[in-house]
């Protein structure tokens, strides 16, 4: 009799489960469309990033590795500090590996820059570069434990610039203190002994 009474009562309803159905089927269409059209989206992006087109994106709104590839363009361009800032906006919402890729890559561009920067004889910029590259490397690292490019990097950095314990003695530093002669980058001696 209890299923007599059921059959009967979806009976009557049938036309608004039937409704219903429909208008929960449009909602899951309306959000696989758009997940599919902004998928597309970001993929397109991507596509032209890559191909060296410098174009804007919404690092706010935009996919993981749009952003990450928005970055590496902003990187081979050498606008490092765009790319720092398109980081800094969108850190909150990468995921881990993405964000070290980027510290990774920007590290990377710092250290050819120290490189450059020692060719020119610019050893204090080079020094602040190789600073920032490995803070930079070691956030990433901490980020991916298991980047080993990012591992052998701050192993050549730190070679670059020797990372020495300060000693803060107030007794010996005063501000007639002589300038320090030489620098903590190792140089190449020229010429002959």
């Amino acid at each position: 009799m209890h299923i007599e009474q059921l059959f009967s009562l979806l009976a009557d309803q049938r036309r608004r489960i039937l409704w219903l159905l429909a208008a929960a089927s449009a909602v899951w269409f309306g959000y696989a469309a758009d997940d599919f059209f902004r998928t597309e989206r970001a993929n397109r992006n991507i596509r032209e990033l890559v191909s060296r087109h410098d174009i804007p994106i919404d690092v706010r709104q935009a996919d993981p590795q749009e952003i990450l590839a928005r970055i590496n363009e902003s990187i081979r361009r050498d606008h490092i500090d765009d790319a720092q800032a398109a980081l800094s906006t969108a850190e909150v919402s990468l995921p881990a590996n993405v964000r070290g890729a980027a510290l990774y890559n920007i590290a990377n561009a710092r250290t050819l820059l120290a490189g450059e920067a020692v060719r020119k004889g610019d050893l204090d910029s080079a020094a602040a570069l190789v600073n920032l590259a490995k803070s930079e490397y070691r956030l990433a690292l901490h980020l991916d434990p298991e980047n080993w490019d990012a591992r052998h990097n701050i192993d050549v950095a730190m070679r670059v610039v020797r990372d020495l314990p300060q000693a803060d003695n107030p007794e010996t530093t005063s501000p007639d203190a002589p300038k320090k002669l030489w620098t903590d980058l190792p140089g190449v001696p020229k010429g002959l002994p």
